[in-house]
């Protein structure tokens, strides 16, 4: 049971009494995540947050998203456990909350926890193969007095109907047309 190791990840769940955009800055903040890297933690995708962990740091990752009010997934993880390493004390203190207020987010051990780069993700990015597509007809417009109607292609002309065969006659006043009705 010592052995027993854990994959932590989460989908952007929060508590159901827990402000969104409270729960947001604080895992951002405790993660130093800024930008996209915020962006993909609260994409909806599940994001892996650590893998292979022991039940300790489970407890741990478990009590900051707690007290942020985010739900983390805890699955067991099929990797081998690391050899062990020396446990080192908790630093002193508590964390403060970055958003000011006065509860704590949790006491963390700098060695057991580690963070994403500020700027970096969670996950290392996937190469995509895009298909070579043939540019070389394209063009650019050139000088710069031009708008977006000169990239419009021109419209197509409306042919003119033929109307030679056609005669105007001129009108039968009215009362010859009823005596011929009579």
């Amino acid at each position: 049971m010592a052995d027993e190791r854990f994959d932590l990840s989460y989908t952007g769940a929060i508590a159901p009494d827990a402000d969104p955009a409270q729960v947001r800055e604080r895992l951002c903040a405790v993660f130093k995540l800024a930008g996209a890297g915020c962006e993909r933690l609260f994409s909806g995708k599940r994001v892996v947050v650590k893998r292979g962990v022991d039940a300790t740091t489970v407890a741990q990752y478990r009590q900051v998203f707690t007290q942020a009010g985010a739900v983390l997934e805890v699955t067991p993880s099929e990797r081998a456990a690391p050899a062990p390493q020396p446990v080192r004390p908790a630093p002193d203190g508590p964390v403060e909350d970055p958003t000011g207020s006065p509860e704590t987010l949790a006491r963390i051990d700098a060695e057991a926890l580690a963070l994403a780069p500020q700027d970096g993700f969670l996950e290392p990015s996937r190469t995509v193969k895009m298909p070579a597509i043939d540019t070389s007809h394209l063009s650019l417009v050139q000088g710069a007095d031009w708008t977006l109607a000169d990239c419009e292609p021109p419209p197509t002309p409306i042919p003119t109907p033929d109307i030679d065969h056609l005669a105007l006659v001129d009108i039968e006043p009215e009362e010859q047309r009823q005596e011929r009705s009579d």
